[in-house]
């Protein structure tokens, strides 16, 4: 996966591991926003491809990656 590496570390923003919170916790949190926004990685990677093909940034597109998760899964 091309942006895996951008995309964890948009996930780990929006959705922070808390406290008590194990890793498996926390990779529950983060699979069940997915899915309930019918999304994987994958597609998202392979969507900042078309984005970057069609002339637009990585970094804006992160950022509205961003907005997006932050809007589905609010703290």
């Amino acid at each position: 996966m091309k942006y895996e590496n951008e995309i964890n570390e948009v996930i780990n923003n929006v959705i922070p591991k808390e406290g008590l919170m194990t890793y498996e916790e926390h990779q529950e949190i983060i699979e069940e926003t997915f899915k309930q926004m019918g999304i994987t990685k994958q597609k998202l990677s392979d969507d900042i491809e078309t984005g970057v093909k069609n002339g637009y940034s990585v970094k804006l597109q992160i950022e509205l990656l961003k907005r997006v998760l932050i809007v589905a899964n609010p703290q």
